[in-house]
């Protein structure tokens, strides 16, 4: 028995072709928000985002001293003033910083082990031995027995400690 093909199938690609544009496409989907719940959402995230952004720029401004005397230690060079003289500056800086930072009365006093203790107290950056003494003791020291390396060493806890005090 031979089976017979009982479709007439299009066997002309123009005849195919005409058969296919019968096709309807679907309508556009609107891709927009169709219920009011989501722009209440978008608003509250725009809000969210804004109070974000504002905080940030309050926080930039409020940091400004800190900028301010990061720069300051980095114009001090040792080549062109004595190595005492660095230090006292460095000291000073810092000295400013924390007077803007905490309270006059606990900070204007401080001298000596004192002010070292305050400052390893105030932030997780600990100045070192060195450090120490030469905030201690260079106003008494020669000149040539600081040496510059020290001085880099110095500026460079004191940078860490006025960007990371509490």
């Amino acid at each position: 028995m031979i089976l017979q093909d009982t479709t007439n199938w299009p066997t002309d690609s123009l005849r195919l072709a005409n058969e296919v544009l019968d096709f309807i496409p679907p309508e556009k989907v609107d891709m927009t928000p169709s219920a009011p719940g989501w722009y209440i959402v978008g608003g509250i995230f725009l809000l969210i985002m804004l109070v974000g952004v504002v905080k940030m720029y309050f926080n930039y401004l409020g940091n400004a001293y800190k900028r301010t005397a990061i720069q300051q230690i980095n114009t001090i060079n040792p080549q062109s003033q004595s190595l005492n003289e660095g230090v006292y500056q460095i000291n000073t800086i810092l000295k400013r910083v924390a007077l803007t930072t905490y309270e006059r009365e606990n900070v204007a006093q401080l001298s000596g082990q004192d002010w070292i203790n305050f400052l390893n107290d105030h932030s997780n950056i600990k100045f070192n031995q060195n450090d120490q003494d030469l905030l201690l003791n260079a106003a008494y020291m020669k000149d040539d027995s600081i040496r510059e390396g020290q001085l880099t060493s110095l500026a460079n806890t004191a940078i860490k400690w006025i960007k990371n005090h509490v």
